[in-house]
């Protein structure tokens, strides 16, 4: 039983550990893309549907991650 309850928490702190970094990336390349989009083409803002999208699967790895605990 105390194998099973390392096995748990140490999928808990590595499921975090990757929606961190999962949170990371997604800020970096919303930013890099904002930019691309506001320096280059301005009259269309479309950097709003990959953060939608993204930001999406970044809410439900967010609620997985709460459900482990």
């Amino acid at each position: 039983m105390n194998n099973e309850k390392k096995f748990d928490k140490n999928r808990v702190e590595e499921e975090k550990r990757g929606f961190v970094i999962h949170r990371m990336v997604y800020f970096c390349v919303i930013t890099l893309l904002a930019f691309i989009n506001l320096t280059f083409s301005p009259e269309f803002i479309w950097f709003v549907f990959p953060l939608i999208g993204w930001g999406l699967g970044l809410t439900i790895h967010y609620i997985n991650i709460r459900n482990l605990v």
